[in-house]
């Protein structure tokens, strides 16, 4: 038991960067309620951002952003552009972002 106590450092060294790089690449997740769209982390609601604030939303990026992404494929990248706030760019990585675009824009969300 004692030896143990000796790799606990090293074994929690590597349980956060393992438990985080896990939250952030399998466990993400992007939903859109009757209010806002939501990112999601193992099901908690992690950051929001309200449809009414979202003033377009493109099949695009740019540089300066708020980024809420799992992936490392553009193709799958979706831009909110937002009203307010200090970064207006908001990134988030649907897994399928046609759908999302199309929901959004039944949401009443302008589309470019």
């Amino acid at each position: 038991m004692e030896m143990f106590l000796h790799f606990l450092p090293l074994i929690i060294a590597l349980a956060i960067p393992a438990f985080l790089i896990h939250a952030i690449f399998w466990s993400m997740s992007f939903t859109i309620d009757a209010t806002h769209v939501q990112v999601r982390f193992y099901g908690y609601v992690a950051r929001k951002v309200a449809l009414s604030d979202i003033e377009w939303a493109a099949h695009d990026w740019v540089f300066w952003n708020e980024h809420w992404t799992n992936t490392l494929d553009p193709k799958r990248l979706l831009l909110l552009r937002r009203r307010t706030g200090a970064f207006k760019n908001f990134l988030i990585s649907p897994t399928s972002p046609q759908e999302f675009l199309q929901e959004l824009a039944a949401r009443g969300v302008t589309i470019r």
